[in-house]
């Protein structure tokens, strides 16, 4: 039990320090693209080009993560990662640029639904999964919270060439504590006489629906990410001021996760809630319908997020066998990559014409309406859930 323990406190820090590590590039990272030289456009071509290549990374993967294992395809990419990172701070233009960002999207692919399997193998009941989930969320809250902050104050200390290099060593410094204290508990199986029924991760219409409610997730989540360095861009702020408001986000999350309690309501009640959430704060970007400063709207956004990403990673193994936990991951990994790729290059190609918080609050509210739709055939699931 020790073992076990020492092993899941092992893929919970791994998981808190790669995304402490990565954050810390949030608002740094468009600021540091268009002093190479970077258009608006091409940075959105980056940030989308990158997520393609996670998102195909990610259908790779999943499959192979079941049949091989998970922590080599953790530990592994964790080092390459912290190679191409510091390789961020010695680029010398946009397109050396695009290239970093496009092997390293690829690499992490591997390792976001590696860490999702494993972490899901420790729970033996639902109830367990969603502790989990929401306590990982809590350690990703903590890392949102700090590490934009933390980006830029470094920028401001030793550039931005520092900040990537410091960036990538902390990711080889945890691909060690992976190499080190990572365990894997279930046995790896390869059936060859035997085979499921469904010959595969079977796409049925819950499972459809809560792939396509992650999209509209990350769409909007990758909005944000995009125009809100922007908005300092182009207002002359500071990184340190651009690391503070996607702070508020993760206060809001915050402040939602650490209310345990709330993992005990069903996962569809609180995707259904998340959603209306983002909905009703991407349409008080557009048409302000309340006396909210920008600050005061992301710390509520933050909330809808700390509500929803619990909530669907649960819906997942709920529906999901944990034999096809890698597959299901890696799927919706590729997901939300998809929702980044869209909402980046949506976001960089009409933002001189209508504003891309518009088309944010579109493609959620539609989620919503999906979200309805299959509502009534769901409903067997009780909103409270046993311990």
């Amino acid at each position: 039990m020790d073992e076990r323990k020492r092993g899941m406190a092992a893929i919970f820090t791994v998981l808190f320090l790669v995304s402490l590590s990565l954050h810390i590039q949030y608002p740094i990272f468009t600021p540091y693209a268009v002093a190479l030289g970077a258009t608006s456009f091409f940075v959105s071509i980056m940030m989308s080009m990158s997520s393609f290549a996670n998102m195909c990374g990610n259908l790779i993967a999943g499959p192979l993560i079941d049949a091989f294992g998970k922590k080599k395809f953790i530990v592994v990419p964790l080092f390459f990662s912290g190679l191409l990172m510091m390789g961020h701070g010695i680029a010398s233009n946009p397109d050396g640029l695009l290239v970093l960002r496009l092997f390293n999207g690829l690499v992490l692919a591997f390792m976001t639904p590696a860490c999702f399997a494993l972490l899901s193998g420790y729970a033996k009941n639902s109830h367990q999964q969603g502790k989990n989930m929401a306590f990982n969320g809590l350690l990703m809250t903590i890392a949102h919270i700090v590490s934009p902050t933390i980006g830029g104050y470094l920028v401001e200390i030793v550039d931005y060439r520092g900040t990537y290099f410091i960036i990538g060593g902390c990711i080889f410094i945890t691909a060690i504590i992976g190499v080190l204290y990572i365990r894997e508990f279930e046995p790896i199986t390869v059936h060859k006489k035997e085979h499921d029924n469904s010959g595969g991760l079977r796409l049925d219409k819950h499972l459809a629906m809560i792939y396509f409610v992650a999209f509209a997730l990350m769409y909007a989540q990758g909005t944000l990410g995009y125009e809100l360095p922007f908005l300092v861009v182009e207002k002359g702020m500071s990184t340190s001021d651009a690391g503070k408001l996607f702070s508020y986000i993760g206060v809001g999350t915050l402040v939602i996760v650490c209310m345990t309690w709330i993992n005990r309501v069903s996962a569809m009640i609180r995707t259904m809630f998340g959603m209306l959430v983002l909905a009703a704060c991407f349409y008080q970007m557009v048409v302000p319908f309340a006396p909210l400063s920008l600050g005061q709207i992301l710390f509520v956004v933050g909330i809808g997020l700390g509500i929803l990403f619990p909530a669907i990673t649960t819906l997942i193994t709920e529906k999901i066998d944990k034999s096809k936990h890698g597959t299901a991951f890696g799927i919706l990994s590729a997901v939300f990559s998809l929702g980044i790729i869209a909402s980046s290059l949506t976001a960089g190609a009409v933002r001189e014409f209508i504003s891309p918080y518009f088309l944010a609050f579109i493609v959620v509210a539609l989620s919503i309406t999906v979200i309805g739709w299959q509502r009534i055939s769901y409903n067997e699931k009780p909103i409270l859930q046993n311990r």
